[in-house]
């Protein structure tokens, strides 16, 4: 059986990027209590939601220790905002994923979950508003663990547990049988620190040619022509 990690900000969904930065601006303002300067650019890019708090705080020179202090107010402030953001009117499904998804989800060697930056909490409202959610039963997610670079095994293990007691025999998901599909550079690193290959979709911020230079085995510009995406999960 194949594994398909999938990520979900730039690959699955685009959240409104206003309304998102926003939300995440007054997130850290209220964790740090004070005011962000406006001209101040919050980098995202593949990068878990603890991480962007500790390389924001960094950035403007406050004490790093106070996110693993309010690892558990950060968790409900994101979690709140979040839910008051996710809605239709600010997430746009990308094209071509429900029908990917319904297709690999049909496929009885092909087992799907998450592999995502976001909190759990978070990741799961923000594919409610197009019932993206129903297709991913486990994954690993930003509030697993601060570096994305760990959350392959933890997804494995998770995937391994429940797909196991679905099919009723033991699976075992490893390096040779993953594939972690995403839109950043950092998805194509964290697959390549454990050997997995990668499927970079052309969504986010990167082009096509800056995904093949970042090693990335397999790249699309969209997920528009499902055949040839369904050729790649099938056969990588």
């Amino acid at each position: 059986m194949r594994l398909l990690l999938f990520d979900i900000d730039g690959t699955l969904i685009s959240v409104e990027r206003r309304a998102s930065r926003s939300m995440l601006r007054r997130v850290i303002e209220e964790v740090f209590e004070l005011s962000i300067p406006q001209e101040f650019d919050i980098q995202l890019g593949g990068k878990t939601d603890y991480q962007i708090m500790t390389e924001t705080a960094q950035k403007l020179n406050l004490p790093v220790h106070v996110v693993e202090e309010k690892r558990q107010h950060i968790h409900d402030l994101l979690t709140e905002r979040t839910a008051q953001l996710a809605s239709t009117a600010t997430i746009r499904m990308l094209e071509g994923v429900k029908v990917l998804l319904q297709e690999c989800s049909e496929c009885e060697d092909i087992a799907l979950a998450l592999l995502t930056g976001n909190l759990e909490t978070t990741a799961y409202l923000k594919l409610r508003p197009h019932g993206l959610d129903v297709y991913f039963p486990t994954g690993a997610f930003g509030s697993d663990h601060t570096d994305r670079a760990m959350l392959p095994p933890i997804a494995w293990q998770r995937a391994q547990e429940h797909y196991s007691s679905i099919y009723g025999y033991t699976l075992q998901f490893h390096a040779k049988n993953t594939l972690i599909i995403g839109d950043t550079l950092n998805d194509i690193r964290c697959a390549k620190a454990h050997g997995i290959k990668t499927l970079a979709v052309a969504t986010g911020p990167h082009s096509t040619e800056e995904l093949y230079a970042a090693g990335a085995e397999f790249v699309v510009e969209n997920f528009a022509d499902v055949r040839t995406i369904m050729d790649i999960v099938q056969y990588f």
